[in-house]
């Protein structure tokens, strides 16, 4: 009976870890485009190690490659810049039959700009039959780097200069917002990102929020040819109220587009051609994840569909089936008797933890690259890794000994022992670990618009201490103390005998208030900060002043939240469950040792 309940449980964890891995990465079918290639598409060939903020740029060679790659399924290109080493593009792209829409950047450095303008006049006049269209300027106004008349200024020079049709690009507000920039250019040049607005729409609704937006301007703007100069869906990073990135609403959300975009007639350029790790600094990991193709330069989807939204999803699931395996034999090599039900609950146990751990590596693996980013990510894999097998031994230990109770002393406060390597572990790493989840949810509430949400390393130990604890009160002998014993400063040790004249109650465990415990009610509040600041929906207008306040707080979308906001304020709840066992104990308050 015993072999044949850890076999079952030993199947029942297999397809529960292949259902984990498999189910959100069913192929999703797409049709195929219409006209088989993209309009226009954002190119910036920076590659790993290479960034405009360092200066170190890509060859020659590197440039010729990415345009190689982009010619089957794109007709044309959009730059950013006239020069760091895309004075070559023109060539380039006539070279490839592709057509270019070149820009001029600029910025509060004057001196730059001028270099910038000259560069983007002497292109547009070499290569009239390429570039068929410039840009001068991008989100400067929504920078405040410069003013409008400093723009109009720049826009009115290159206009002297070339004979293509020039524009300026800007998120689509900033056009009603400064109109009289219209009156200085042949078309305007607006950008449209639904993930990116004061009141983000979800991928189910993007596509007519982008209709909606591109008709205002129409509107506003009778008569004027307009390009959208900036649309696309982020692959990675954090959820904004009901928009969530992934590759599979990238996907969704282009294929959408392309045809929306056929049937209005839009003129269209979609950010971004490849993934640009260096923006991570400035934006997050979001900002370097918008690229049709990865950093790497290997392609994200087929335009054609079907979307894997993770095609090694067969490798996750196999290291964390044999990860939890090796586990498994570990526990078995300490040769303590476990009755069968015990090997189930650590088979599952062990099941659980290291799915989460896979899942919180490749996310660290896949997210930001940068020296802190990288460093922040080993700390809180090594944390978790820390506590779960903390959390498994001390789960065999108990399931095996049925608590280990000490010898109860009757009216007499109980001496505890010196705390072994394991508890101390398991201790230290839960309390570290929620000192780092409290610092995260204050970054995030007051922080935010960059940062990434903690989920996958905070999942470990929001299941492994709720779980071990549940097991300890399972466990637990005769005449021991049951609350009190599930918080953090007694969760690993064994059970100890309840002791008499004590305070009782709550009163009682506030007059001795641990530091454990209040890190609990810290967590709780974060969890609260959290849902107020980013539950329904970013409330960015506010936060930032970007709209006024009556018209923002009009514009909060409380029906469609943030899921993955949410989710973090659950993690932080139950987080905060063991810091918080002793405060609520029956017969006395968790001391500290």
């Amino acid at each position: 009976m015993r072999l044949i309940l850890i076999l079952a449980a030993m199947i029942v964890a297999g397809l529960a870890n292949l259902a984990v891995w498999s189910l959100p990465n069913r192929p999703v079918p797409l049709d195929p485009p219409p006209g088989g290639k993209l309009r226009s598409v954002s190119f910036a060939p920076f590659r790993d190690g290479q960034s405009p903020l360092t200066g170190v740029l890509p060859s020659t060679a590197q440039i010729e490659e990415d345009m190689v790659a982009l010619a089957p399924q794109v007709a044309g290109i959009r730059t950013y810049t006239s020069l760091e080493g895309l004075q070559v593009v023109p060539e380039l792209a006539r070279k490839h039959g592709m057509q270019v829409t070149m820009g001029a950047w600029l910025s509060s450095r004057t001196d730059k700009n001028e270099a910038e303008i000259a560069s983007l006049i002497d292109l547009a006049n070499r290569y009239p039959d390429v570039i068929t269209r410039v840009i001068v300027g991008n989100e400067v106004l929504l920078r405040r780097e410069l003013t409008p008349e400093q723009v109009a200024g720049y826009i009115d020079r290159v206009k002297a200069a070339v004979k293509q049709p020039v524009s300026y690009a800007d998120v689509w507000e900033w056009w009603l917002k400064y109109p009289q920039i219209a009156d200085h250019v042949d078309y305007l040049t607006i950008h449209l990102l639904p993930y990116w607005e004061d009141v983000p729409a979800g991928v189910e609704g993007a596509t007519e929020r982008i209709r909606q937006s591109y008709r205002t301007i129409a509107h506003r703007f009778p008569g004027k040819p307009i390009l959208v100069g900036e649309t696309g869906w982020p692959t990675q990073g954090r959820s904004r109220g009901a928009a969530v990135p992934g590759l599979v609403n990238k996907a969704k959300f282009v294929n959408a587009f392309v045809r929306m975009a056929e049937q209005e007639g839009f003129d269209y350029n979609v950010i971004e051609a490849f993934d640009q790790e260096w923006k991570a600094k400035l934006e997050g990991t979001v900002g370097g994840h918008w690229g049709l193709y990865n950093a790497d330069r290997t392609p994200k989807f087929s335009l054609a569909g079907p979307v894997v939204g993770n095609v090694a999803w067969p490798w996750l699931f196999a290291a964390s089936s044999g990860l939890a395996l090796v586990l498994l034999g570990g526990l078995a090599l300490l040769r303590r008797h476990l009755p069968g039900t015990g090997w189930v609950a650590l088979i599952l146990l062990a099941q659980a933890l290291s799915t989460l751990y896979v899942r919180a590596a490749f996310v660290a693996e896949h997210g930001k690259h940068y020296w802190q980013d990288t460093t922040l990510a080993v700390v809180m894999l090594a944390l978790t890794a820390a506590l779960a097998l903390a959390v498994l031994l001390t789960a065999h230990r108990t399931l095996a000994s049925g608590g280990l109770a000490q010898e109860p002393l009757v009216g007499l406060r109980h001496a505890r022992p010196a705390l072994t390597r394991t508890e101390r572990v398991g201790r230290w790493s839960a309390v570290a670990l929620g000192v780092a989840a409290l610092v995260w949810s204050l970054l995030i509430v007051f922080d935010g618009r960059y940062r990434d949400f903690p989920n996958p390393y905070l999942l470990i130990p929001a299941v492994a201490l709720p779980a071990l604890g549940l097991i300890r009160a399972a466990r637990r002998p005769v005449g021991t103390e049951t609350q009190g014993a599930l918080g953090i400063a007694s969760l690993f040790r064994p059970a100890v005998p309840v002791a008499d004249g004590e305070p009782r109650g709550l009163c009682g465990a506030v007059r001795r208030l641990p530091v454990e415990s209040a890190l609990g009610f810290a967590l709780l509040l974060g969890a609260l900060l959290t849902v107020l600041a980013e539950g329904f929906v970013p409330l960015e207008s506010l936060i930032y002043g970007q709209l006024p306040f009556m018209e923002a707080l009009h514009e909060v979308d409380w029906t469609r939240p943030n899921w993955e906001a949410l989710g973090w304020a659950a993690l932080q709840i139950l987080l905060a469950l063991p810091f918080l066992a002793g405060v609520w104990s029956a017969r006395r308050p968790l001391r500290r040792i």
